[in-house]
């Protein structure tokens, strides 16, 4: 009960505080001024509703006490203030939203030093929460320094398609996207958070899934509150590093998504497993978490399937189907797929069957795969686990378990992307700090420490040197793009969307047309070099997509179209002018582009000054 008096007490202190905060800022006063003036009349109604009715704390300790919480709320504040401050010189001075994050750290720091120095009776409850204190300070101070990290093309196309949903566009009908909606769907609050807010998308991007793994990891701390401190901070530590460091070159890629989902989920079977008490709220929040991860792709779902098989085999007769997380994972499994049929019906009378004509174009052949990094590393867990495996405990069994089932999701993809490998990655990382045990001192302890220490590092030290996000294709991009002014309408012929993505929101360019890029192509150029013609499924879709092209340039006409010579893709020599010249439409429409700059293997052509085409469609789409 008392987290929740404290709760209640801090949301009559927040809601006072945050009020005086926003008249200040409304008034005029700046961020510092208002910050304190808010903190300063929520004082004093924060001690007396704390001492007399939080911790119910009195008598004659009452000065020492005044004296120790003014200590405590220097200290929360000076945090609070950094956050503050911190804003102000990445310029977010005056924002809100930047207010209210602060305030939060405030409100969790105030209330272990309430807890724990102020009113509490024992210093063993200080030391019992240290390593929940030390992953959240982390958090923190890693939502800070990730604000300004660079988001790979994909998430920028996620968070574009967001805005168009906002601004009233159809997914799937104005917008022909790839992926199922429900990532998409997931973008479109955090995009308004951004417009609320006045922050850019990036930060609002970076802001949720740093929450979303806060979450997660206070999941995990709930369901290991029963170990020890030293192994909480062990597993809570590396739970933090999972999911936040070895995505950083994808973050927040569906991929990263679904490890932060996984991870608590795996945690959660292996409790079942050994029959440990997980409480009801506990398991729905981490069913909860899992329904969003593995519904983004299906491929995900072979890890939990892999769990249930374990939890079966382990369980045997006691096996329950019916359980917390269970529940929550067939409902959301049911709304996601009424509201899939309801509201976009388009994906599978459209979307599908382009997906079936087209996309196995962009696979990679099994060695191309193999030949990863990330596969090493897989490779080298693999032997620790087996070598070790007497060592192996349920939860580092149940880390290992839906790591392979993100191995078989890997390569049943059959792309060998880079993302694909985050969530098997970031699981074995785990699952090998979990086989971790630094009590025991023997010489042959030490050297099982020193190889799980070597392979579990592995992860760490290649996404330290791969570093955040980068495009090898911005230099020759930008290059040609500097004289574009922002708003104006640029398009790229082009099968792979890296190659102008995220370069066109960078520059505060509209890209006019309904698709990311022209990635059926591909597939196009190996059934003309194998076959000399194209089936009649590939010749539709084809027709369909130079006509819906000639549609979008036509409400849209780009100041500039750049055109990739494909000779860096799986297309080779594929000629996308010639393709779309085919239509006659366009072959008219190019006509009044002129040749330009030549950058690596990238053209620009630029509309003649006051060409405007004579004709546009009934219907033109609104590019927000």
């Amino acid at each position: 009960m008392q987290p929740l008096r404290f709760g209640v007490a801090g949301v009559a202190n927040t809601a006072l505080g945050y009020t005086v905060i926003l008249l200040g800022l409304a008034v005029g006063l700046g961020d510092v001024v208002s910050n304190a003036l808010g903190y300063a009349v929520g004082l004093a109604l924060s001690y007396a509703l704390n001492s007399r009715w939080t911790f119910r704390r009195d008598g004659s300790a009452k000065r020492l006490a005044v004296l120790k919480y003014f200590l405590t709320f220097v200290v929360a504040y000076s945090a609070n203030l950094a956050i503050i401050l911190y804003a102000q010189a990445n310029g977010q001075g005056g924002n809100p939203a930047v207010h209210l994050v602060a305030i939060s750290v405030y409100t969790a720091l105030f209330y272990l030093g309430s807890a724990t120095f102020v009113f509490g009776t024992r210093k063993a409850t200080t030391r019992r929460y240290w390593p929940e204190g030390l992953v959240a300070i982390s958090l923190v101070v890693s939502w800070a320094l990730m604000l300004r990290i660079p988001l790979s093309h994909d998430v920028i196309w996620q968070m574009w398609i967001a805005r168009q949903l906002i601004g009233g566009a159809k997914l799937y009908v104005d917008v022909l996207e790839l992926n199922p909606p429900l990532w998409f769907w997931m973008g479109v609050p955090v995009e308004r958070m951004a417009q609320f807010f006045g922050v850019t998308t990036g930060a609002a991007v970076v802001t949720a899934v740093v929450s979303f793994v806060a979450i997660a990891v206070t999941a995990v701390g709930a369901m290991i509150s029963d170990e020890s401190t030293d192994r909480r901070a062990l597993l809570l530590s590396a739970a933090a590093v999972s999911m936040l460091l070895i995505p950083l070159a994808d973050f927040a890629q569906r991929e990263h998504l679904a490890l932060i989902g996984a991870l608590p989920y795996a945690i959660l079977i292996a409790r079942r497993a050994d029959g440990a008490a997980v409480s009801f709220a506990v398991a729905a929040v981490v069913g909860a978490l899992a329904a969003v991860s593995f519904a983004l792709k299906h491929y995900f779902l072979l890890a939990p399937l892999l769990l249930e098989l374990w939890l079966i085999f382990r369980l045997r007769r006691a096996w329950r189907p019916l359980r917390p997380e269970t529940m929550v994972l067939g409902v959301a499994a049911a709304v996601y797929a009424v509201a899939l049929l309801v509201l976009t019906p388009e994906y599978l009378r459209t979307i599908v069957p382009m997906l079936q004509v087209a996309y196995d174009g962009y696979n990679s052949r099994f060695l191309a795969q193999l030949l990863t990094p990330y596969v090493v590393i897989w490779g080298y867990s693999a032997v620790v686990f087996v070598h070790y495996r007497k060592h192996v405990s349920s939860v580092s069994l149940a880390a290992g378990l839906a790591a392979a089932g993100f191995v078989l999701a890997y390569f049943v993809q059959q792309k060998g992307f880079r993302y694909h490998a985050i969530p098997a990655t970031g699981l074995a990382f785990f699952g090998l700090c979990t086989m971790l045990d630094f009590r025991e001192r023997a010489v042959a302890s030490a050297i099982r420490r020193a190889v799980i220490v070597a392979v579990a590092s592995m992860p760490v030290l290649l996404a330290a040197y791969v570093g955040p996000y980068s495009n090898l294709n911005q230099e020759p991009i930008l290059a040609l793009l500097q004289k574009t002014k922002p708003g104006s309408p640029v398009l790229m012929l082009t099968a792979n969307p890296s190659n102008i993505w995220p370069m066109i929101e960078d520059r505060g360019l509209v890209w006019p047309s309904r698709h990311f890029a022209f990635w059926m192509t591909i597939a196009m150029a190996k059934q003309l070099k194998t076959t000399g013609g194209l089936s009649p499924a590939l010749q539709v879709l084809a027709d369909d997509v130079r006509t819906q092209t000639v549609d979008d340039l036509m409400c849209n006409p780009p100041d500039m179209i750049l055109v990739d010579d494909l000779s860096r893709s799986k297309a080779g020599t594929f000629n996308l002018v010639d393709f779309f010249s085919e239509n006659e439409d366009f072959r008219q429409f190019f006509s009044h582009y002129d040749r330009g700059e030549v950058s690596e293997n990238f053209t620009a052509y630029t509309k003649r000054e006051g060409w405007q085409p004579e004709k546009k469609p009934n219907v033109c789409r609104k590019i927000s």
